[in-house]
């Protein structure tokens, strides 16, 4: 841990007022959601997909696309179905609920200062996070994590498979599991986990339904706010059209994909071969920029997508200098992308020409958590590695 606090830290400082605070914006936020819900008409495509999934008497994967992970569509279809206002409702308090338990599990495996990052991360992202489900699979790998931290591997393993069911991104944290001294049982929880709702998923939904999460539901152009998307947009190759909720441009061929796919395994391998020894907590930079990596390589890059970062970034402001610099880098991100949600709330039109610049430069300092996470991190030599398993 670096010598002098950060102003992140410095803000954490306080036992009290800063953490209720950020509790009462909170609750705030989702007093206004749910007022909302019920005194104007719900537009945001992400409620009204939640909709169209649980009033549809098809069923998901096996009789029409669906691009989330089964757990996320078994949510769909149980909160929703009373209509798009009690939808919004129901989808904000669930994700009023999973932000706190993330801060609650990170205060319980790591302390009470990171929690309270945590909270302060997620300001510019209030404007619309509470609509979404991510915060349900952020908080479900944040105690699958603190789990495995504690002596809970097995359980922690188990926890990290429901998250990965819930949405695909934790399983670029997997490797965690492989750094804890019991990682066996830790293993086994999270295959079992995701054997038994695999299998589940396949009785219910068919084959089909991996390749259409996979394959973002068969969509063809690049998500206008992917790294490849916004320079695309930004280079006017090619006009942005709504498909599938969003703006996509351009066509993403299968062979691109494969590149960036590629892209990501190598990046992947090489973060967590990079992991560093028994000093050093790979919940913080580690799973930071695992965590980000994908996005990077992603051919699409929702604004939700920066939860995801949060938990991993309150945790690396609690590394030494350089997870502290990647952290400020990631705490950027998730600025930027508070101000892309407040400039273009209808992410399906086409907005002024000034947040393709916005998109642009958030882009660009998501690699660059990237880029400064490899420049700062240690390769840890044999010995450490074997210590790391033996002493976590």
């Amino acid at each position: 841990m670096s010598d002098e606090p950060s102003a992140v830290r410095a803000i954490a400082s306080s036992r009290t007022t800063v953490p209720s605070l950020l509790v009462v914006v909170r609750i705030l936020v989702l007093a206004l959601v749910v007022l909302g819900a019920g005194r104007h008409p719900v537009t945001d495509v992400h409620v009204l997909h939640a909709e169209r999934i649980a009033t549809s008497p098809a069923t998901p994967y096996r009789n029409f696309p669906v691009a989330t992970m089964p757990l996320e569509t078994a949510t769909d279809r149980t909160i929703g179905g009373a209509g798009a206002a009690a939808t919004a409702v129901r989808i904000a308090i669930l994700a009023f609920l999973a932000d706190l338990a993330t801060a609650a599990a990170l205060a319980w495996g790591w302390g009470r200062r990171p929690a309270i990052v945590y909270l302060v991360l997620g300001l510019p992202l209030l404007s619309f996070i509470y609509l979404r489900f991510d915060l349900v699979s952020v908080a479900l790998a944040a105690w699958a994590v603190a789990w495995t931290r504690h002596r809970g591997e097995a359980l922690g393993g188990a926890a990290l498979g429901v998250a990965v069911m819930a949405k695909l991104w934790p399983l670029v944290l997997a490797p965690i599991l492989w750094t804890r001294r019991a990682w066996r049982p830790a293993a086994a929880g999270f295959a079992v986990v995701v054997f038994v709702l695999g299998a589940w998923w396949y009785l219910t939904g068919g084959p089909k339904g991996p390749f259409q999460v996979l394959s973002s539901a068969d969509v063809r152009g690049w998500h206008v706010q992917s790294v490849v998307g916004s320079v695309l947009w930004i280079a006017g190759r090619g006009i942005p059209v709504p498909e599938a909720d969003a703006l996509r441009i351009g066509f993403a061929a299968i062979w691109m994909k494969a590149v960036l796919f590629l892209g990501l395994l190598g990046c992947e391998v090489a973060i967590w071969r990079r992991a560093a020894g028994p000093d050093h907590d790979p919940a913080g930079g580690t799973a930071l920029a695992a965590v980000v990596a994908l996005v990077v390589f992603s051919p699409q890059f929702s604004m939700q997508y920066a939860a995801w970062f949060l938990p991993w970034t309150a945790l690396a402001f609690e590394g030494d200098e350089g997870d502290g610099r990647t952290a400020t880098i990631a705490a950027v991100v998730a600025v930027l992308t508070g101000l892309i949600a407040l400039a273009w709330p209808d992410q399906v039109a086409a907005p002024t020409g000034w947040v393709k610049l916005l998109v642009l430069a958030r882009n660009v300092a998501t690699i660059g958590v990237v880029i400064s996470w490899f420049a700062t991190a240690r390769v840890p030599s044999p010995s450490e590695r074997s210590g790391a398993r033996v002493s976590a």
